[in-house]
């Protein structure tokens, strides 16, 4: 009960401080964004556009390794090819890069990605194959499968005399994309559009191209659609289609910036707050938020090092003999356990002392204590450190000694009962001493399909046997 109370008076104390620190920290943080309210966050624009690149113009470089890789060109151009070989390129593609990769070859009428979709070309889940082979240009982008929209760049591959000969590329999940731009929309309030030569949004921020697709055109939204849009129209008269980047206010405040994405002939444009709207909060937020996080951590880590202490504590007292401190017998079953699952052969020896009842009843039982003391310290201290001594129960001890054959136990044991048979056990009522002896039982076997209540049969039946031949002996149960 004393331990339990402690227990409970660490965990309420530690349990007070966190929740006060977590106030503390959440005022601080709230007055310091309260103050800076208005001061404006710096320009996120810049690491934008680095954004756009990487996550726009790799799949354009992918796409175009593929349509000029020489091996797949060569080989792709055979009158017969091997689609287990096929489809393992380009799973290796998607792979490498986290992309969708695909090919669709005109001679062989046969289009595989590596979702593992398969189709022949004069079916209708190739509809873009033909619309998109008239169109002029070796490089497109076009968002396909109306169930689960990709963003697609495809590749015309040409075989080595120029004829056209099929598609190949890769494709991005669009919620990949919207995920990455979300980042920006949820940490700077940043809107962000990406716009087709048709004023068509193929990609946005807040998701609103999920179902846009040349498959589902009613639900397309265009980019005049959009309210901003429309004031920007009216305030400048055009709505200009400019190569280089360009910036507009309107009348509501909203800051436009827009992008061209030359490669894929798109613009991007972002919408930015007024700047009496913008402020310092989310750096200001972060700033206290880690610093609230760091204490947090600091405190969490010293709850969990407490509980796991007190925790280890609590084990070990309930697996713990109090009087000779050795392991009980809860603590020897899980070691046996243990021992089961790392070792082949096990040998187990049971101890017993000799006529301890008559030392309970000519010195008293606090004597008897401190026999079982003074033969506990010699048990533990003749084994080595992979050994397990423990009380199994009044005055018997159990070891376990793996990897050793009962031959070398028996020596072991021997040195043991040699050491305790000349000690001078002293009667603490009076300045006398006595002697005593102890008995052992050994027993090897394999520890396949072993549990411990057969080694100890086993063992016990060897201590019998030592007990029956005169005591103060050990036995190898055979």
């Amino acid at each position: 009960m004393k331990f339990g109370n402690k227990f409970d008076r660490y965990i309420a104390v530690i349990f007070f401080v966190t929740i006060m620190t977590v106030i503390l920290a959440s005022y601080l943080t709230l007055k310091d964004v309260i103050n800076s309210h208005n001061k404006q966050v710096q320009s996120a624009i810049t690491p934008l556009f680095s954004l756009v690149t990487s996550e726009i113009l790799r799949p354009l470089n992918v796409a175009s390794f593929m349509a000029h890789n020489q091996f797949l060109l060569d080989y792709v151009s055979q009158e017969s090819i091997d689609k287990d070989r096929l489809t393992s390129y380009i799973n290796k593609i998607s792979s490498s890069y986290n992309m969708l990769a695909f090919i669709a070859l005109k001679n062989h009428n046969l289009m595989i990605d590596s979702d593992g979709k398969e189709a022949m070309l004069s079916s209708e889940d190739a509809e873009w194959f033909h619309r998109i082979k008239d169109l002029p240009g070796d490089q497109f982008t076009d968002i396909g499968n109306s169930e689960d929209p990709h963003l697609y760049f495809d590749n015309r591959i040409f075989n080595n005399d120029g004829k056209f000969i099929g598609f190949t590329g890769v494709a991005i999940d669009l919620n990949y994309f919207s995920s990455k731009f979300q980042e920006y929309s949820d940490r700077f309030g940043f809107e962000l559009y990406f716009v087709d030569k048709n004023n068509i949004i193929t990609l946005s921020s807040n998701k609103i191209m999920k179902s846009e697709s040349h498959h589902r055109k009613a639900l397309m939204t265009r980019l005049n659609d959009l309210p901003w849009h429309q004031s920007l129209v009216a305030n400048n008269g055009t709505d200009k289609n400019l190569n280089t980047e360009v910036m507009y206010t309107t009348e509501s405040g909203l800051l436009i910036s827009q992008m061209p994405i030359q490669e894929l002939d798109w613009r991007m444009f972002i919408v930015s707050p007024p700047a009496s709207e913008q402020s310092e909060y989310w750096k200001i937020f972060i700033s206290r938020f880690l610093l609230f996080f760091f204490i947090a951590i600091i405190f969490y880590l010293i709850l969990l090092n407490t509980i796991n202490y007190l925790k280890s504590r609590l084990i070990r007292h309930s697996e713990t003999d109090y009087l000779t401190q050795l392991p009980n017998r809860s603590h020897i079953h899980s070691r046996f356990d243990d021992l089961a699952k790392s070792n082949k052969n096990l040998c187990v020896v049971l101890a017993d002392i000799d006529n301890f009842k008559d030392v309970n009843d000519t010195y008293g039982h606090l004597v008897g204590d401190d026999v079982l003391r003074i033969i506990s310290e010699q048990l533990s201290l003749t084994l080595r450190k992979i050994d397990v001594v423990g009380r199994w129960g009044g005055e018997e001890f159990v070891m376990l000694l793996p990897e050793t054959t009962a031959q070398q136990a028996h020596i072991i044991v021997e040195r043991i009962r040699n050491n305790i048979a000349a000690i001078s056990f002293p009667i603490s009522s009076t300045s006398g001493t006595f002697f005593t002896t102890i008995s052992f039982g050994i027993c090897e076997q394999s520890l396949a399909n072993k549990t411990i209540e057969s080694y100890i049969d086993c063992a016990d039946k060897a201590l019998y046997e030592a007990k029956s031949n005169g005591r103060n002996q050990s036995v190898i149960f055979n």
